[in-house]
């Protein structure tokens, strides 16, 4: 016998849905960061950087979202020194929790 799935809504979104940028908050990254990738300054096919790792708990908020380039996204991906100063970067700029949504405590 099988149990039919409830038909509410989640109090709380999965986690895949939380630490996807919206198309909203792509949108607001791509205004606010002028289309310009935040460490050399290049505007050829920018791309949208989670400065906290998804695999960090990081979620698809604007605060934790940076333009970059994709030379400068690959080399945040592979130097540690690059998305350490990026996560230093947000935390000077938007407070500790700048990586956090609203159902995070």
């Amino acid at each position: 016998m099988r149990v039919p799935k409830p038909s509410h809504n989640r109090r709380v979104p999965k986690q895949g849905v939380r630490n996807r940028f919206s198309k909203e908050v792509a949108q607001e990254i791509i205004e606010r960061d002028d289309g310009v990738c935040q460490l050399c300054f290049s505007m050829k096919g920018t791309e949208i950087h989670h400065v906290m790792f998804r695999s960090s708990g990081g979620r698809g908020v604007k605060s934790n979202g940076i333009l970059l380039c994709p030379y400068c996204h690959r080399l945040a991906h592979q130097e540690w020194e690059v998305a350490e100063s990026l996560r230093l970067r947000a935390k000077k700029k938007y407070g500790d929790d700048y990586y956090k949504d609203k159902w995070d405590d």
